[in-house]
């Protein structure tokens, strides 16, 4: 009688080599990146959740820069829009919770345009058939009203047809807070603006703007001080130069900066306004810059 061999190490074998790729597959699944969890739309008296537009600016937006591939995949951004276009912004408790729902309403329109008119250069290389403006379009529904975003700034949220003391807001700092969709304009800030801290929010934004060389900067050597081009198209909602460079010496923090704006305070200095750099804000690789030509809103009010 033949005498039967001792199969058991190669059954360990063939239990490991079925056990091990599972194992590997486990460890492999729990490394991947948690699914994006979605937060629950939960709109206020106005009928809009700025939460939600939170989320979709912590989700997509870095460094002052748009990510404007991710916003038109995701529904959520559609979800907001349509909540801008059924508003009841009347409902809101105060003007600090209406301003703040006009500053993330202008924001947010400015990037769908972008997506709308799939601009990957710059917002002032698109004219419609007749020859309209980005900034001009009636395209965008607020309140269940048709407005450009010329419309939306100037006459809701400036209204520069009205003195100064009778202005609604009377809040220079909003052009800190909206966002054109070019690389000169002030970064967006990732996270959307609400009544209850607004102030805070637009200061922390103008002092931002204040302390970073792209908007204010001075050159001793060339007696220069270099400012952001925004800060002459709308000069007049700050009190005209001398209350922008009053604007800006309540909050930058260089010293030399701040010699450099009271010098041109005395007439000691020249002022020279920067370039602006209309390339678009977008994490992803836009078109050549188109410089110094119109301004965030479409039209220039002082030159």
């Amino acid at each position: 009688m033949q005498k039967k061999e001792y199969s058991g190490a190669w059954l360990w074998l063939a239990l490991a080599t079925f056990v091990m790729p599972i194992g590997v597959a486990v460890s492999a699944f729990r490394t991947l990146p948690k699914p994006l969890t979605y937060p629950e739309v939960k709109p206020d008296v106005s009928g809009v959740d700025q939460q939600l537009w939170n989320h979709l600016l912590q989700t997509y937006v870095a460094d002052g820069l748009i990510d404007y591939d991710g916003l038109r995949r995701t529904h959520l951004f559609k979800t907001y829009l349509a909540q801008l276009a059924a508003a009841q912004p009347e409902k809101l408790p105060d003007d600090a919770h209406r301003l703040a729902f006009l500053c993330n309403a202008y924001n947010a329109f400015v990037i769908n345009g972008v997506l709308i008119h799939k601009i990957d250069g710059s917002v002032l290389d698109y004219k419609s058939r007749d020859d309209t403006g980005f900034f001009d379009l009636s395209e965008h529904i607020l309140a269940g009203k048709t407005i450009s975003l010329n419309f939306l700034e100037h006459k809701v949220i400036r209204e520069d047809d009205k003195p100064r003391d009778e202005k609604t807001y009377n809040e220079p700092r909003i052009h800190v807070a909206l966002v054109c969709a070019a690389k000169s304009c002030p970064t967006i800030r990732p996270e959307a603006y609400v009544g209850s801290r607004l102030d805070s929010q637009l200061e922390d934004q103008a002092k931002a703007f204040a302390n970073k060389e792209d908007y204010v900067r001075y050159d001793a050597d060339e007696q220069k001080l270099y400012l952001s081009r925004i800060l002459k198209w709308y000069g007049v909602d700050f009190g005209g130069e001398t209350g922008v460079l009053d604007f800006l010496a309540e909050r930058v923090e260089a010293t030399d900066c701040l010699q450099g704006i009271a010098a041109a305070r005395a007439g000691e200095v020249e002022i020279v306004y920067n370039k602006y750099d209309w390339s678009l804000n977008t994490q992803g690789t836009a078109a050549a810059s188109k410089a110094n030509t119109g301004f965030g809103s479409g039209s220039i009010p002082n030159e």
